[in-house]
């Protein structure tokens, strides 16, 4: 993604540009700007070019990956090395110290722009605290009636100072901005990976759902029928799409990892605990059925307890739970053993029994409860954040993503109107995520028909937006995953 302040500064810098033209009354002129090469090393390269005998009013492609270092080779890199005005004609022969003739990196830019520099005013654009940020070029001072010989005077360096500050000022303030954009990019990275870290099994989500989510807004751009037609959404509000899709499971380092990695109803060291008990009610029945001859009354006790411990076993899994599963194991809690004259044992507690009943999922009421603070905790630390003129509704966006048009999602409850298009998108593409991605130990990944299917259900029971789900679907959006996709029925 191109960064707006290289397009911003590039816009400033063309029109400071024409300002030094029409000021000291030149032909054209070219601005660089100081950056770091792969080395690290400062280069000056072309950022803004006018010549206007010639009609260019931009940087050539040919000469945009051009650079020029600080040293005594070129007269830009000259410029800036020594941060001094220079002035020269081409007529004259230029020479270094040693002797050596001085290579004119204007004969490289004639060359590709068919033009015949004849003088030069180069000057560097400094800020105010004395810090080199680019060098100005002027070429082929204009003659007038004063000056017929056309040649670069003392005023005209004194103007060039004038407005070189003004350039300067302008390359700073885009070099301020991009860094602030970089460290938001860094900061937004950051958060994920933290994210992932807490969550490793869906490791990825974020970004798949950002995929997704700015797929689906470039497809609502190029809607040009019905309500979506009146949508467009900009370079800035693509950003912060992008920032709230990325960050809008932050909530969730506030949930404790083992309820977060849940993957079956009962904590590994609960099983454990119900596997000990049914070895210390098998060992009690062996030791009652010792020495007496009706050993298939004691295999029959003992059967049953394996049985019920395989029952125990296949209600512990994720999937939807049968009825005639969740009979089974109500009835467990009746199952006793006596261990000792005072003493028995009973298959399940009423505890387990309530976990292992959860008909869909892995997640106790309570332990759901607690998953879906993580929305709320998104909104309390992106709110923290002090996001930048465009950004602001980064917070919001994130926060509505789990929020139903009917009023049924949470945490508040809201209905559509207060429902922003971005989180409708957001919601779309997360639960889309969610039921085809395939790293979930807690569940297989749903095929992408049946993934859709199930997304119109809820778009018919009233829960999602039916038109950005119609786009979502005839845009092909979904297509953006790796998954294998299969055709889909057309959304009436």
């Amino acid at each position: 993604m191109r960064d707006m302040s290289y397009e911003s500064l590039t816009r400033d810098l063309h029109s400071i540009l024409n300002s030094y033209l029409d000021l000291i009354g030149c032909d054209g002129g070219s601005i660089y700007t100081l950056q770091k090469n792969i080395k690290g090393e400062s280069v000056l390269v072309f950022k803004a070019m006018v010549t206007r005998s010639a009609g260019i009013r931009t940087v050539p492609d040919s000469l945009k990956s051009v650079v020029f270092r600080l040293d005594e080779s070129t007269l830009v890199g000259k410029t800036g090395l020594h941060q001094q005005v220079f002035k020269e004609s081409y007529s004259q022969s230029q020479q270094t110290a040693d002797g050596t003739t001085v290579e004119n990196q204007r004969i490289l830019t004639d060359r590709v722009i068919n033009y015949t520099t004849y003088n030069i005013l180069s000057a560097p654009l400094l800020t105010p605290r004395g810090d080199l940020v680019g060098v100005v070029e002027l070429v082929n001072k204009l003659p007038t009636e004063d000056q017929p010989n056309a040649e670069f005077t003392e005023k005209d360096e004194r103007l060039c100072a004038i407005v070189s500050s003004q350039a300067a000022l302008a390359i700073e303030n885009s070099t301020l901005l991009f860094e602030q954009e970089q460290i938001l990019e860094g900061f937004v990275n950051a958060c994920v990976t933290a994210i992932e870290a807490r969550d490793p099994v869906t490791s990825g989500h974020s970004q798949r759902v950002c995929d997704l989510t700015l797929g689906l807004a470039e497809a609502v751009n190029k809607t040009s029928t019905g309500d979506l037609a009146l949508i467009q959404f900009s370079a800035t509000q693509m950003r912060e799409l992008r920032y709230a899709a990325m960050l809008h499971d932050i909530g969730k380092i506030s949930v404790k990892e083992d309820i977060l990695q849940k993957e079956k109803k009962l904590f590994p060291y609960e099983l454990e605990l119900i596997e000990m008990r049914f070895k210390l009610m098998k060992m009690a029945i062996q030791r009652d059925f010792a020495g007496k001859k009706n050993q298939l009354e004691m295999k029959r006790h003992l059967k049953e307890l394996d049985t019920a411990f395989s029952l125990i076993r296949s209600a512990n899994e994720p999937h939807i739970l049968p009825q005639e599963v969740s009979q089974g194991i109500v009835e467990l809690t009746k199952m006793q053993v006596k261990v000792d004259d005072t003493e028995s044992c009973c298959a399940l507690t009423h505890y387990e029994k309530e976990r292992l009943c959860i008909a869909r999922g892995t997640l106790s009421r309570e332990e759901r409860t607690e998953i879906e603070k993580h929305v709320s905790f998104t909104y309390d630390i992106l709110k923290m954040v002090p996001w930048s003129r465009g950004l602001e509704s980064v917070p919001n966006i994130a926060h509505r993503h789990h929020e139903k048009l009917d009023g049924t999602g949470y945490p508040q409850k809201v209905k559509a109107e207060e429902i922003p298009v971005q989180s409708r998108m957001l919601t779309i593409c997360d639960i889309y995520d969610a039921l085809t991605a395939a790293d979930r130990p807690y569940k297989a990944a749903v095929p992408v028909d049946k993934a859709l299917s199930i997304l119109e259900d809820e778009v018919k029971s009233g829960k999602l937006d039916p038109v950005l789900f119609k786009v979502f679907v005839e845009s092909k959006s979904y297509l953006l995953l790796d998954f294998a996709a299969k055709p889909v029925k057309k959304v009436a």
